[in-house]
C-alpha cells in the first residue's frame, strides 16, 4: 500500500494513524469499507464550513488541515440535548404492518453530541423478543463537526434535492435523511436507495454518496467500536407509543395488564385511524419484561374481553407521542 493519499491531484502523506486503520479488520469487506469515510473526516478534521480546509467536490479533505476546526470553522448547530440534528430511517416498503408501526431510525444524532442508533438483532431472537434494541453514544463537538461535515460534502446532502424517485423498483422502502444545521435544514428521500441502481442515470454519482453515508450512520456501532463515538450503553426509553389493533389475536393473549390505562386512552391518529396512546416505561414492562427495542405485537384480551393487539415502540428525545 502506498505511503502517499491522492488529495484533488496533491500527493500528501498517509498518517500513521490512518495507516494502522486502513487495515482491513476481521468481517465483512462492506463493514471495513463503511467505516473508513468518517475516520478519515475526523483522523484530518479537514471538513469545516470555509477556508482552505473545505472539503472539495469529491468530499475528501483538502492535505494540511488542522487538526482541530477553529470554533469559527465549526458547522453551526443547536446543543439542545432534544432537538434533532441528523438521523437517517427507512419509510414504506413491502413489509408487514407490525414491522412499519415499531420500526425506529436506525441513527439519529441531537444537538448535544447524543448518538441514538438501532443495534443487530438476534438473529436467533424470533418475533417474540420485537425490534432490536437501541445503542447510544457520545460524541463530542469535535466528533459531531466531523460527522456533519461529512454528511454534506461527501454524504451528499448539501446538494441533494427532496426527493428521488426509482421506477426500476417495486414495493422498496424509502431511505429518509434529515439534516438541520444553522446553514442546511432538509429532508431528503431516496426510493430503493442502492438497489437495482442505473450507472447511467444522471443523479448516479449523488446517489453514491448518499449510500455510502447511509450504510456507515446505519452501522454506527463500527464507529462506536473505533472510538469515533463513546458508548454510552443502551438506549431507556422514557416513553413507549403503543398501537392497538382492534380484531386480532396472537398466542393465548394476556389479560388487560393495566388498571390506569382503558381503551378510551387509545386515540385515533393518522388517515388509517390507527388508536396509540403513550406508556410510561413501567406501563411497556406490563406487557414484557424487556420492551427497550419495542414489541411487534403482544394479544391481549380488552377490559371489554375483545381480542387486541399492542404494538410498542420507543419514543426518541425529539418525539412526543
Amino acid at each position: 500500500m502506498s505511503k502517499y493519499v491522492e488529495r484533488d491531484g496533491n500527493r500528501t502523506a498517509r498518517p500513521a494513524v490512518l495507516r494502522s486503520m486502513l487495515t482491513r479488520p476481521r468481517g465483512s469487506a462492506r463493514t471495513a469499507h463503511l467505516a473508513l469515510p468518517l475516520l478519515l473526516v475526523i483522523a484530518l478534521a479537514g471538513c469545516t464550513s470555509g477556508g482552505s480546509g473545505t472539503p472539495g467536490p469529491s468530499g475528501s479533505p483538502s492535505p494540511g488541515a488542522s487538526a482541530t476546526p477553529a470554533a469559527s470553522q465549526a458547522i453551526g448547530h443547536s446543543t439542545d440535548p432534544h432537538t434533532l440534528i441528523l438521523r437517517v430511517e427507512q419509510a414504506g416498503g413491502f413489509v408487514p404492518p407490525t414491522f412499519l408501526v415499531t420500526r425506529t431510525p436506525q441513527f439519529s444524532l441531537y444537538g448535544d453530541g447524543t448518538a441514538i442508533y438501532e443495534l443487530p438483532a438476534d438473529p436467533n431472537a424470533g418475533l417474540a423478543a420485537g425490534p432490536p434494541p437501541l445503542g447510544v453514544a457520545k460524541m463530542n463537538a469535535e466528533q459531531v463537526d466531523a460527522l456533519l461535515a461529512f454528511a454534506l460534502s461527501a454524504g451528499g446532502l448539501e446538494a441533494a434535492r427532496e426527493q428521488y424517485l426509482n421506477n426500476r423498483v417495486m414495493d422498496a422502502p424509502d431511505t429518509v435523511f434529515t439534516i438541520v444545521t444553522d446553514a442546511v435544514a432538509k429532508t431528503v428521500s431516496v426510493q430503493a436507495l442502492g438497489i437495482a441502481d442505473d450507472p447511467t442515470d444522471p443523479d448516479a454519482p449523488q446517489l453514491a454518496k448518499m449510500a455510502r453515508l447511509y450504510e456507515l450512520l446505519a452501522d454506527f456501532r463500527t464507529q462506536v467500536r473505533r472510538g469515533n463515538a463513546t458508548d454510552a450503553g443502551l438506549y431507556e426509553p422514557t416513553a413507549y407509543r403503543a398501537i392497538l389493533n382492534e380484531g386480532a389475536q396472537i398466542g393465548e393473549g394476556l389479560d388487560w395488564p393495566w388498571r390506569d390505562l382503558t381503551l378510551d386512552d387509545f386515540v385515533a391518529q393518522g388517515e388509517f385511524g390507527v388508536r396509540v396512546a403513550v406508556l410510561t416505561p413501567d406501563q411497556a414492562m406490563a406487557l414484557s419484561d424487556a420492551p427497550q427495542g419495542g414489541l411487534f405485537a403482544v394479544g391481549v384480551f380488552g377490559p371489554d374481553r375483545a381480542p387486541y393487539t399492542i404494538a410498542l415502540r420507543p419514543l426518541l428525545p425529539d418525539e412526543q407521542s
